[in-house]
């Protein structure tokens, strides 16, 4: 846990999470895609080495020219539906803990597009390719509700009173508009080397909201003239900048291919501006704080190494694994390196019909922030990271549609448990605080003690994603 601001807006600025999909807890880090490909994604996500599907070369630019064909072109659609549910530990009234009460549930589905295209020439032995792309890298889209409700009596058949709502609203995806270079060189049958570069331009215009709004109930239950405060946190801002990625993939023999990707540490240009306002009520002037972003945005480099084999079979059978490196001690000497496994089968029904199925797991760190005092008396926020798992189990399939026009369909279910802080402090909801009153208007009992809950209190958040791949290959 840190204390020093500083640290804290460096982190905030150095860092960027490899979520293989969408979460509304980190609204600056944005959540990365699984794959492109609709066949990666099916295979666990592996594919540094990859010479089977035109969408290859977008993660690993070598691909490019170790692939069958001379040119191809490719169109994918992702869709993935997210659910989170946020939980609080319950307790009886001896303080024993009985369960994790269930007080918030979100679902909701995202969609989005990718595209690219290459082609490559023979020239006595060296061959060379050139592609483009359009993706979506890091997506910041994401939606969560929550009602605030009073502890009125239900045992009469009644429902406790709406008092509040709670809204986050985000909207933005970071897009990769890029270009491909690739040379291969023949070395036998079988044996070739090829490497490769990727250069990319990298941009986004995000836009996130958090709200507080009093119900029609609460407005009602206090006296004329009692400001019940709204709340709004609205952040807009953009981001530019470019990114390198250089490739290897090395064909060896019949049976074995091995790849190799490096995408170094690369800075992106944040601007915007972040406005916060609550407003006034009693005694107490409206909070309004408008800052003006102008600030980097680093992306923590990558090393990626996989191998794919082809062995010996009746029917066709590829099986693809990647182990990949992620950084992030380059950025701040709190956090450690992480590593992330991909794995993936493709076998062949009678030559025909392929099976894919696969996992992965990926890391990520998701950080967290309160207010808290420093020995000078002076207000800090304190900062916390913590170090989250995600598996992913995935399968798919395709479909031959014509000679040179492949189908290929991939599924992928995710899931993760973790602590966080509430997003939405207790203490907010005190009307005594607006009312003047000793006593509580919209709570019916007044033994209940609303507070900002910390760490010795922390949500439990259950978090599950099903992605799908539906993409359209062409290949001459």
């Amino acid at each position: 846990m840190l204390s020093n601001k500083s640290l804290i807006i460096l982190s905030l600025l150095v860092l960027v999470s490899s979520l293989s999909a969408f979460s509304i807890t980190d609204t600056y880090f944005g959540n990365r895609y699984a794959a492109m490909d609709a066949r990666t994604l099916a295979m666990g996500g592996a594919g540094a080495f990859n010479h089977l599907r035109p969408a290859a070369f977008m993660m690993n630019p070598a691909n490019l020219t170790a692939q069958h064909s001379f040119a191809g072109i490719t169109f994918s659609t992702l869709v993935t539906r997210a659910e989170d549910t946020r939980m609080i530990p319950l307790y009886n009234s001896f303080d024993n803990y009985i369960d994790d009460a269930v007080y918030a549930s979100n679902i909701n589905a995202y969609t989005d597009i990718s595209g690219g295209g290459f082609a490559s020439i023979n020239l006595a032995g060296l061959r060379m390719g050139l592609g483009a792309y359009h993706n979506p890298y890091a997506s910041f889209d994401g939606k969560y509700r929550e009602e605030i409700r009073n502890n009125r009596n239900t045992d009469d058949d009644g429902y406790p009173e709406k008092i509040a709502q709670n809204d986050i609203e985000n909207d933005g995806v970071l897009y990769k508009t890029g270009f491909a270079f690739s040379l291969g060189y023949a070395i036998d049958d079988y044996w070739d080397l090829n490497l490769g570069l990727d250069y990319a331009l990298m941009s986004a215009n995000i836009k996130q909201e958090k709200t507080i709004r009093w119900s029609d109930w609460s407005l009602q239950q206090v006296e004329e003239g009692i400001v019940l405060p709204e709340y709004t946190k609205t952040a807009d801002w953009e981001l530019e900048g470019e990114q390198l990625k250089l490739g290897a993939a090395f064909r060896m023999g019949p049976h074995w291919g091995v790849g190799l990707v490096y995408t170094p540490q690369c800075t992106l240009d944040r601007t915007g501006s972040d406005y916060t306002l609550r407003e006034a009520y009693r005694n107490t002037p409206q909070d309004s704080t408008f800052i003006v972003l102008d600030e980097d945005y680093e992306l923590p480099a990558e090393i990626r190494v996989g191998i794919s084999y082809l062995p010996r079979n009746i029917m066709r059978t590829v099986f693809n694994m990647d182990v990949e490196m992620v950084q992030y001690s380059q950025s701040m000497d709190v956090f450690e390196d992480v590593y992330n496994f991909y794995a993936g089968v493709e076998h062949h029904v009678v030559n025909r019909i392929p099976l894919r199925l696969g996992f992965q797991a990926v890391n990520s760190y998701h950080l967290d922030t309160e207010t808290g005092v420093n020995a000078d008396g002076e207000e800090i926020t304190l900062y916390t990271a913590n170090k989250i798992l995600t598996p992913m189990i995935t399968g798919g399939s395709s479909v031959q549609l014509a000679k040179n026009i492949v189908l290929d369909l991939g599924f992928g279910y995710a899931w993760r448990e973790y602590e966080a802080l509430d997003l939405f402090g207790d203490a907010y909801y005190n009307d005594k605080i607006y009312t003047g009153s000793s006593s509580y208007t919209l709570w019916p009992t007044s033994y209940i003690d609303l507070q900002n809950r910390g760490w010795e209190n922390p949500d439990k958040v259950k978090e599950s994603f099903i992605t799908l791949n539906a993409g359209l290959s062409f290949s001459w």
